[in-house]
């Protein structure tokens, strides 16, 4: 892991963030005349070691080859996984920030990658994806600098966070908040446990879950109640319940639909079939909206996680954008 210190980072709220770090993870080498970088963005308690987490989609002879590209992911600002955030030491008061780390954007995300672009003398980016959140990042960023990207390809993700989103969302923020207010930094954690599991319902998908678990208990309990606890369980054991409100916050924040239109890149659309977060008639209305944009369908049961799970099949689906040479056709 490798890591990028700004000196004063100037938030979208007007706070400025003292020393802020950047840290990201490198695979491959940047070729002679800078042309073969991808940036990966990763989802919302995702990492930057992309490697690890996307290992059907990056690595010897997978859509992105270490061996053919030069592939950088930051972890993003307000995670806890080597950038500034919540679990950070204020400068100020020699403690964490937790609850008292200022409000960011994905905006604010966004830029840092012109920080960490800017320090390894990356001018131009060949590729970018990211599902999910990484999309919401890939997007903003795009719209921001509108000549970075040769291609982009966006997954699970559309130009907005929705009022039926933001429902899920502002619930699952606020069990954390609620269970930390009555019993502090324990409680934080217990309603992390808690909003993991109602996150979860909205991640999977109702054909999965009845394939996988039906109706079948042991001990008098459900197995998918017993999975759910799991999933529970280990967010606790590797994520921050204040990285977690502060990230989920700025994705509500989220709406680029007045600048989506701007993006000038040769850009791919996946949805997938099961995902009741995005739908694909949402992402194709995205879609139509940029000039060089075209759509496909990730068949999978899996719901919204479809792109962490099915990577074979998402592998499938961008291996020819991203070997396509000639200018993408205009969406349809």
């Amino acid at each position: 892991m490798k890591k990028v210190v700004v000196e004063n980072y100037l938030l979208d709220c007007g706070e400025v963030l003292s020393k802020a770090e950047f840290a990201y993870h490198t695979y491959g080498n940047l070729n002679a005349d800078r042309s073969n970088a991808v940036l990966v963005f990763h989802a919302l308690t995702g990492n930057s070691d992309a490697a690890d987490w996307w290992d059907g989609i990056i690595g010897k002879g997978k859509p992105i080859d270490p061996k053919k590209h030069f592939i950088i992911c930051s972890n993003f600002l307000g995670s806890c996984y080597g950038s500034t955030g919540p679990e950070s030491i204020n400068a100020e008061t020699g403690t964490p920030y937790h609850a008292r780390f200022p409000a960011i954007t994905i905006g604010d995300i966004a830029r840092q990658h012109l920080c960490i672009l800017d320090t390894l003398g990356v001018a131009n980016v060949a590729i970018g994806i990211g599902g999910s959140m990484g999309g919401m990042v890939l997007l903003e960023l795009a719209t921001l600098a509108p000549g970075l990207f040769n291609k982009i390809i966006a997954i699970s993700i559309g130009s907005s966070h929705s009022a039926w989103r933001i429902a899920f969302s502002s619930v699952i923020r606020k069990t954390i908040e609620e269970f930390g207010e009555t019993a502090g930094e324990i409680g934080f954690k217990q309603g992390l446990h808690l909003a993991r599991q109602i996150a979860m319902t909205t991640y999977r998908s109702s054909a999965e879950f009845d394939g996988r678990f039906a109706r079948d208990r042991s001990e008098h309990i459900f197995e998918i109640e017993r999975y759910l606890e799991h999933q529970g369980e280990k967010i606790v054991a590797r994520f921050s319940p204040h990285s977690y409100i502060t990230l989920t916050k700025a994705m509500e924040l989220y709406d680029i639909s007045d600048s989506v239109g701007g993006i000038a890149s040769n850009a791919l659309f996946i949805g997938a079939t099961s995902d009741i977060l995005y739908s694909e008639e949402e992402i194709k209305e995205t879609a139509s909206k940029i000039s060089k944009a075209t759509y496909q369908s990730l068949d999978a049961p899996f719901g919204h996680d479809s792109f962490l799970v099915a990577q074979e099949k998402l592998a499938d689906l961008i291996r020819p954008f991203i070997k396509e040479k000639q200018k993408q056709e205009i969406f349809a």
